[in-house]
Order: structure tokens, then C-alpha cells, then sequence
């Protein structure tokens, strides 16, 4: 009877007691999510905070075609990476050959970019150590290949007129890339940061005269000295650095200024030399001064059909400001092609090769 009695009254205790684990095992369950959610919330806040600031400071911007105006588009970098990989697969299933009409040593060209040298440009921007910005969508929206450069090809990037308010956006284009330009400047009021920009970042600040106008410019060799002088040492004031690379209005070969002093130019082939300047001409014209906003399709094209005539091309471009804003945009494009030919791109230094018209 004892026994019974037992058994009956500890059942009856059986389900209050798993009743009271099942409720505190969903209190645990609960605790424990609300515990995660919270974590999650300060966590995501923290990472958007921190990806806000990194972005602010490391993205890089380069112009896309757009009618609407000067346009920005970005990926991330890993996304460049994933082409990059693709890419790289491609090529060497693919290798790609280049012909050198001009370069007797010349040989079939590796396709794959990691057997470039440790000064050629890669594929992948340059970033620091401390943070990785975003990259970039390429005007054709694909991750483009450099084809390693040809010894001895090297290519000029010129850019006449400037500084303008689209400078700044050249230069991040240039840095994107990895290349340097050349700037010839002249005059323009609270640009003085323009200026500065350009060095800083090293290119090479040449000079186009004080004020580009032909009618002072070429009345006289001392009107263009004067120019000359002026130029320089307003750059030298803002920069720091004092340039003796000069490019003539017009070019060496111009005939507007016979208007203003018969014979002007071929005095002053021969004086400005013996200034200690060095003047450059150009080969290769992108024919931007030649409208306003031309497309940036045939500024391209125009660049395209003259660029491998030549060993060490000068391309001759504008940084004017709104009426070239297509140059800008074409930029991108014309870098590309310039890569795809063998080329490397630099800035011009006084022992440069120059080109000269008529010579």
C-alpha cells in the first residue's frame, strides 16, 4: 500500500515539472535571440560607419558617358577583382600577339598580366596599405588587360589650355591609371590649387604662354618672352616648381601669328632653344579643339588612327574646361587603347624626345 501510494503522488508532480523545463528552455531561447539582434544592430552600425568614412576618403571617380552631363559610376573591388580573375583566365587561354613594324628585337608578348614587370602598370589600381577604395566601371563596363609595354614605346599624354575646373577629375583618371601627363598652362584667375594639384601628384607643369592671346603673343620675340616669363613665374609662385618646357599657341608651324610679325616662328625656333627652353609639338591630335564637346567616340577615333605611326607619340588634348568636358570623358577610353598598344604613358621631362613640325 505504501508503494501505491508513492508511485501516485510522484506522478502527479511528472508534468509540472516538464511543463516548467519546457517554459524555462523558451525563456533561454529568447533571451538568447534578443541578445543576437542587438549585437547584429551595433554591429551593422558600427561597419556602415566605418565603410562611410573609408569610402569619403578612398573612392576614386571616373567619368562615364552620359547625355545628361559628366556622370559617376562605382563597383566595388572586389567585383574588380572577380573580372580581374576572369580576365586573366581568358587571356591566357588566348595569348595576345603585337606587331612592331619600327623594334627588330621584338617578340611575342605574354598575355598573362603577372608576368609583368614590377614597374608596369597592372591591372588593378594602385591604393595604400591602409585602406582598399572602391574601383571602378570603365566607360565599356568591363575590366579591361594592359598589354605589357613595348621597350622603347612610350607615349605623351598633353593637355593644353588648363587648369579648368575639370583638372581635378583628369587627374583622378590619370591616377587610376597609373600614368602621368603633361599640362601645358596658362593664366587662370583662383586656380591656384589647379596648379598645385597637378605637381603634387607628378605630372609635369609646362608652359603656354601667360594668356594665350595671339595678337600679344606673337607681336614680337619679346612680347613672347615677356608671356614666357610671366607663366613661369606665377607657376613657380603657386608650385614651387620653375618649368622651361614650353608648347607654342598654335604649335611651331602655326601661320596665324605671320599676321601679327612676318617670320615670327622661325626666330623663335632658334631663340627659345638658346633660352634654355625646350619646346614640344604633337603627332597625334585628338582634333578636341577642333569643336565644341566633340563626341567622345571620334575623339577616340581620332587618336586611333594615327597613334602607331609613331614610336613615342604626343597627344594632343584640352583641359579647357566645359567646351571639352567630352575630352574628359573620353579619357578613360583613350588611355585604354594607348595601354592596349605596348605603350607606356610619362610625363615629359627637358630630356625628352620632342616633336617638332616641319623638321
Amino acid at each position: 500500500m505504501t508503494d501505491k501510494k508513492y508511485d501516485s503522488g510522484f506522478s502527479f508532480y511528472i508534468p509540472l515539472v516538464l511543463l516548467a523545463a519546457f517554459l524555462l528552455g523558451c525563456l533561454s531561447v529568447a533571451l538568447i535571440s534578443v541578445r543576437e539582434n542587438v549585437l547584429q544592430i551595433t554591429y551593422s552600425s558600427e561597419v556602415s560607419a566605418s565603410d562611410s568614412v573609408k569610402n569619403k576618403k578612398n573612392v576614386r571617380k571616373s567619368p562615364v558617358y552620359d547625355d545628361s552631363g559628366l556622370k559617376y559610376r562605382m563597383v566595388s573591388a572586389s567585383d574588380l577583382n572577380i573580372q580581374k580573375e576572369e580576365d586573366v583566365k581568358k587571356t591566357s587561354a588566348e595569348p595576345v600577339s603585337s606587331e612592331d613594324d619600327t623594334d627588330s628585337d621584338s617578340s611575342e608578348v605574354s598575355s598573362d598580366v603577372s608576368s609583368q614587370p614590377a614597374q608596369d602598370v597592372s591591372s588593378e589600381p594602385v591604393v595604400s596599405d591602409e585602406a582598399e577604395p572602391d574601383g571602378l566601371i570603365l566607360p565599356n563596363d568591363q575590366y579591361i588587360n594592359f598589354t605589357p609595354h613595348k621597350e622603347g614605346y612610350v607615349a605623351y599624354l598633353t593637355f593644353d589650355d588648363g587648369p579648368s575646373e575639370y583638372t581635378e577629375d583628369i587627374l583622378d583618371i590619370l591616377d587610376y591609371y597609373n600614368v602621368k601627363a603633361t599640362f601645358f598652362v596658362i593664366y587662370h584667375k583662383d586656380m591656384a590649387d589647379k596648379y598645385k594639384a597637378i605637381v603634387d601628384r607628378g605630372h609635369t607643369i609646362a608652359l603656354h604662354t601667360y594668356t594665350h592671346d595671339y595678337k600679344k603673343i606673337y607681336r614680337s620675340e619679346k612680347a613672347f618672352f615677356n608671356e614666357i616669363d610671366r607663366i613661369q613665374n606665377y607657376v613657380y609662385r603657386v608650385t614651387g616648381t620653375r618649368s622651361r618646357i614650353i608648347r607654342f599657341p598654335g604649335g611651331s608651324s602655326n601661320t596665324v601669328s605671320r599676321h601679327y610679325s612676318e617670320g615670327i616662328m622661325d626666330r623663335l625656333k632658334k631663340s627659345v632653344p638658346a633660352r634654355g627652353f625646350v619646346y614640344h609639338d604633337w603627332n597625334v591630335d585628338s582634333c578636341d579643339a577642333e569643336a565644341y564637346n566633340m563626341a567622345p567616340e571620334k575623339l577616340l577615333a581620332n587618336v586611333q588612327k594615327s597613334l602607331t605611326k609613331y614610336r613615342k607619340p604626343d597627344i594632343l588634348m584640352h583641359d579647357a574646361g566645359e567646351s571639352k568636358r567630352t575630352t574628359v570623358e573620353a579619357l578613360p577610353a583613350i588611355i585604354e587603347y594607348v595601354y592596349s598598344q605596348g605603350y607606356s604613358m610619362e610625363g615629359l621631362q627637358l630630356d625628352s624626345y620632342a616633336v617638332h613640325h616641319n623638321w
